[in-house]
């Protein structure tokens, strides 16, 4: 097992608080690195990361413990926007051709139970926000424990999300979506409820008398899964207010090759193409259908998604250096 999950294996669910936020910057180091190996037309293509603890402490280990577990391998890019401004990733397979939901919760909960690993939480929701979907699941068990509709505090294996339209002010950011090769972590559309959870931060929240949990933030911004995006443009600082931006590509040329063999292909189609075929296809896909929180798992919020008709594969996402 890694370092990282040795690491956190010690953390039960409900014991997270001060002391464990302590162990964001206590970490090895304020830059960890992870290489995402893509595979586009049977060529590979690794691109090194280098991320920012110091900048989005709770993000970096979210997604440092999913590399660990494997949970990006596999997958693929789902939504290709704007000429490959954005890659969105790490949510979806294809099967059959077809775009395939990852069960992210369900997932996540069986590697604890077979690993003997409990991820790190930052976000808890009411049992009765829940009950509909306890009463199919029949159990929710999650770090050992199980919970019902009575809870009060069910951790939801979602990220407090670090940046400013969140409230999250005191970090110090490192990163910006005014720089080419960004890492960010994606939401999907939640609707219009006012579902609400109980958030840990690791900035000490806003007007909470400096207490490190607080409970009233919207489940909307606190509800990143395990989808992310590269941005390979520059000068979109309004990103920063609603995506928290924890990642940069160490050497963007090794970015650029990935986003040059696409172009050179999709170039290609609209030139010998003649029935005009393009390099993506729009796909109406039911987003958050496994979302344990029922008012967004039962709107039926749909989204329209730019899939590659070429898959991008994330073979792999490793962590280099913790």
């Amino acid at each position: 097992m890694k370092k990282s999950l040795r690491l956190f294996a010690l953390l039960s669910t409900v014991a997270i608080g001060a002391a464990s936020l302590a162990l964001f910057a206590g970490c090895d180091t304020d830059t960890p690195e992870v290489t995402i190996t893509y595979e586009f037309r049977g060529t590979e293509y690794k691109v090194d990361y280098v991320l920012s603890r110091k900048g989005a402490p709770q993000t970096v280990q979210h997604f440092i413990e999913l590399a660990d577990a494997a949970f990006y391998d596999g997958t693929v890019i789902h939504d290709y926007q704007l000429d490959g401004i954005f890659l969105y990733g790490g949510a979806y397979t294809l099967q059959d051709g077809e775009l395939e939901e990852k069960d992210y919760w369900t997932e996540l909960r069986n590697y604890e139970k077979e690993n003997n690993f409990t991820f790190t939480q930052t976000v808890f929701a009411r049992g009765k926000d829940m009950s509909a979907y306890l009463a199919e699941a029949g159990s929710y068990v999650a770090g050992g424990e199980t919970y019902t509709s009575e809870s009060t505090r069910i951790p939801l294996y979602t990220l407090h999300g670090e940046f400013s339209g969140n409230g999250v002010t005191a970090n110090s950011k490192s990163y910006s979506h005014n720089q080419k090769g960004i890492l960010a972590m994606a939401y999907t559309d939640k609707g219009t409820d006012s579902t609400t959870v109980r958030t840990v931060r690791s900035d000490g929240g806003a007007n909470n008398n400096n207490e490190k949990e607080q409970d009233g933030d919207h489940y909307s911004t606190n509800s990143t899964t395990s989808i992310f995006y590269t941005f390979s443009g520059e000068g979109r600082t309004d990103l920063d207010a609603t995506n928290a931006a924890f990642g940069i590509t160490k050497d963007y040329a090794q970015y650029q090759a990935l986003l040059s063999a696409i172009s050179d292909y999709a170039d290609g189609l609209e030139d010998t193409d003649g029935d005009g075929n393009k390099f993506t296809t729009t796909e109406h896909v039911l987003a958050n259908q496994y979302d344990p929180i029922d008012l967004v798992r039962n709107a039926k919020i749909y989204a329209d998604y730019n899939v590659p008709v070429q898959p991008i594969t994330i073979k792999s996402v490793k962590v280099t250096k913790y």
